[in-house]
């Protein structure tokens, strides 16, 4: 009896950890939604306590835009040895969406250029990216016989039932050969 319980207890944490471990099957993400890149060396950190925000707010009045219409905003710390530098903020924009760079001056943010092209800055830190939605994004319309959204990752609950029943027939197979002997 002692032999079944553990075997049992063995095909739980397997099932579990199976149940767990799918979601490693899920298609990855940015960590981050901006990639800064330079030709030159460049060092780039999060946001520190104390810097200046750039809010929706302030990015909003500076684009000339309702508040509404700003959907993101980030800000970074960058550093290079040598200036001027150039700088490109990568990020993928939806649908009728435009990214707008900003840096701060030192006393009130200013208005760069936009993302995904090369902009020179000749001071650095802290910078920011705000995105903002024109108008509502269309609705796609799918193709027809064609999926309506991408595929993110692999459905891994096939896998996981499949290894399940691996090993529940198996401890089923090692109790029953534990108890003819």
């Amino acid at each position: 009896m002692k032999m079944l319980k553990l075997v049992s207890l063995f095909a739980v944490v397997c099932i579990l950890m199976v149940c767990v471990a799918g979601t490693a099957f899920a298609a990855g993400s940015k960590s981050d939604w901006v990639e800064i890149t330079s030709p030159d060396e460049l060092t780039v950190e999060p946001k520190q306590d104390g810097d200046p925000l750039l809010t929706r707010e302030i990015a909003a009045r500076k684009i000339g835009c309702p508040v509404l219409e700003v959907v993101l905003c980030g800000q970074w710390n960058a550093h290079a040895p040598k200036l001027p530098i150039s700088l490109t903020f990568k990020t993928t924009l939806k649908a009728n969406q435009k990214g707008y760079v900003f840096h701060w001056n030192g006393n009130d943010w200013d208005l760069m250029g936009q993302v995904n092209t090369s902009i020179v800055f000749n001071s650095l830190s802290p910078v920011g990216v705000a995105i903002r939605q024109l108008s509502p994004a269309p609705t796609p319309t799918p193709a027809p016989g064609g999926e309506t959204s991408p595929a993110t990752g692999v459905d891994s609950l096939p896998v996981a039932l499949a290894l399940a029943a691996i090993v529940m027939g198996g401890a089923a197979a090692f109790i029953s050969t534990k108890k003819k002997s």
